[in-house]
């Protein structure tokens, strides 16, 4: 942390960094994301090293950075279902949140699948 850093300005950075991973988690952008990792993870250190300087003129930027963080686990959630459920159509196994799935369906013939990002 630099000396007078205010969380203020540590949650502008993060709101940032929180915007460009929403944009890498739609485009599927393995690297986007993982520089948004490794920014997030510096950030949260810095935070937590600027605690006694929280005011409470921070509140609508932790709760615009809350909304933002939950809005892009739940991109990470519904991409781990979507990819869940391809692997299940290839191998033939009915995933085990398709509605109604009760049973394991009869594996279907070998393909190749193709997938272009």
């Amino acid at each position: 942390m630099q000396d007078g850093e205010s969380v203020s300005g540590i949650l502008d950075e993060l709101e940032k960094v929180l915007r460009e991973e929403h944009t890498a988690l739609r485009k599927l952008d393995y690297e986007g994301i993982e520089r948004a990792s490794a920014a997030k993870l510096a950030l949260d250190e810095r935070l937590r090293a600027a605690d006694s300087k929280k005011k409470a003129d921070d509140v609508p930027k932790l709760t615009r950075v809350r909304r933002m963080a939950l809005d892009n686990q739940l991109l990470i959630v519904h991409a781990r279902a979507c990819i869940t459920s391809i692997i299940g159509l290839v191998t033939g196994e009915a995933p085990a949140t398709y509605p109604g799935a009760t049973t394991r369906r009869a594996p279907i013939a070998p393909f190749r699948l193709s997938v272009r990002v």
